[in-house]
């Protein structure tokens, strides 16, 4: 292994644990999501990957997959979940690291998607149940929306002043737009822009998988 290759890794295992990278940054998914199954595939991976980058976003290839599979479930319906997982600094740079998702009762149609209370109370029961009050327990990051319309997906205006109001708007949430049909998977984030607003901001991220 060269020595940028080591480097590339020790990164990552900082930032993220023992993981691979699952694909280079991309907004746009295959039909079918992959796996690193071998070390071979990680290594040449690796090369896609500048030396000391450090994304935005990492998403664990399992919650990509999942989340995938809800919003072609939903079809023609939009679909919505909640992220969980950790904000974190690495040399002074912020980054989101999401490694589970949850959903609940929604009220969905072609143009619209909200949890209803029950919703919001099954979501957070569920996250109770899988976590309890364990030191480690992932915390709400953001959430997953998807526009079934076949083309490359932009929030709305009700998205936006969904998302940019309480209880969504914290610095630093991830929101994923998806379209199932199409194949796009678009992150973005709650940021302060030039005019000191805040704003959804799209940005870079990366699929990795848990070894």
């Amino acid at each position: 292994m060269t020595e940028k290759k080591q480097k590339q890794k020790k990164l990552l295992s900082e930032l993220l644990g023992e993981v691979a990278p699952e694909e280079k940054p991309s907004e746009k998914i295959e039909e079918e999501s992959r796996s690193v199954d071998t070390e071979e595939v990680a290594e040449e991976i690796l090369e896609e990957y500048p030396l000391n980058e450090i994304y935005p976003v990492y998403i664990l290839h399992r919650v990509v997959y999942e989340t995938i599979v809800m919003c072609k479930k939903a079809i023609p319906n939009e679909a919505i979940g909640i992220l969980l997982g950790y904000k974190m600094q690495y040399k002074g740079k912020n980054y989101v690291k999401v490694v589970d998702w949850v959903t609940g009762k929604a009220n969905q149609s072609q143009v619209f998607a909200e949890f209803t209370p029950e919703g919001v109370r099954q979501y957070t029961t569920l996250i109770d149940e899988r976590y309890g009050e364990s030191e480690n327990r992932p915390r709400i990051v953001g959430i997953i929306h998807s526009h079934p319309f076949g083309s490359n997906p932009h929030f709305s205006g009700t998205d936006y002043n969904t998302f940019l109001n309480f209880p969504y708007d914290a610095e630093h949430n991830v929101f994923v737009l998806v379209d199932p049909k199409s194949g796009y998977y678009k992150t973005y984030m709650v940021l302060t822009n030039e005019e000191k607003q805040k704003d959804l901001i799209e940005v870079n991220w990366v699929e990795y998988t848990a070894r």
